[in-house]
């Protein structure tokens, strides 16, 4: 059952909380079932930043220690969900030639192009927590959702890039992991 857990966790500045699933096989694939959810008031958090190293820790040790009181089984891993006014959202486009000689785009193709658009300049206290693909362009042709397979000789991509402050992600990490708890990954909240 362990290997099927996963947990969510939001830090906010009035709340922390932490949703547990399990994933259950279903005649329609695989779901989500939800075991718990719990909620305890926040400390050393202020507008999605940490203030305070220790009291956020307190708090996040609480709320993972009620929720495995709730749900009976130890909790490792969280996906974490990031949030806070410093958190930027900027458009950036990548280009890249069709790498194969049939022109048929790939995976590889998509996944150079998506590089290509993260060569923006990049705040020195900013790193970026994703590159979202937004949409793609084969040849001049806009709006495409997915290339893999179609033929063409330029394949561009229009994506967001999601950027947070380098230490208020170094605090926050460094706070859960004083838990013992480890980061699946750091994830924007409204996704």
């Amino acid at each position: 059952m362990r290997h099927n857990i996963i947990a969510g966790l939001d830090i906010g500045s009035t709340a922390i909380r932490l949703v547990v699933g399990q994933k259950v096989a279903h005649e329609s694939g695989e779901q989500l079932q939800i075991l718990g959810a719990v909620i305890v008031p926040a400390e050393g958090i202020n507008r999605g930043a940490v203030n305070s190293i220790e009291d956020a820790t307190s708090a996040i040790s609480s709320c993972l220690e009620k929720a495995e009181r709730l749900i009976g089984v130890p909790v490792a891993n969280v996906w974490v969900g990031i949030n806070g006014p410093n958190l930027k959202c900027e458009k950036s486009q990548g280009v890249v030639a069709v790498g194969r000689s049939d022109n048929e785009i790939t995976e590889d193709d998509v996944n150079r192009a998506i590089e290509a658009a993260q060569a923006l300049s990049v705040p020195p206290n900013y790193e970026i927590l994703h590159v979202i693909p937004v949409k793609f362009t084969v040849d001049n042709q806009e709006d495409i959702k997915d290339p893999i397979g179609m033929t063409g000789v330029r394949l561009e991509v229009e994506t967001l890039i999601i950027q947070g402050r380098s230490n208020q992600i170094k605090n926050l990490t460094k706070a859960i992991y004083r838990t013992s708890l480890e980061i699946e990954d750091l994830v924007l909240s409204p996704l």
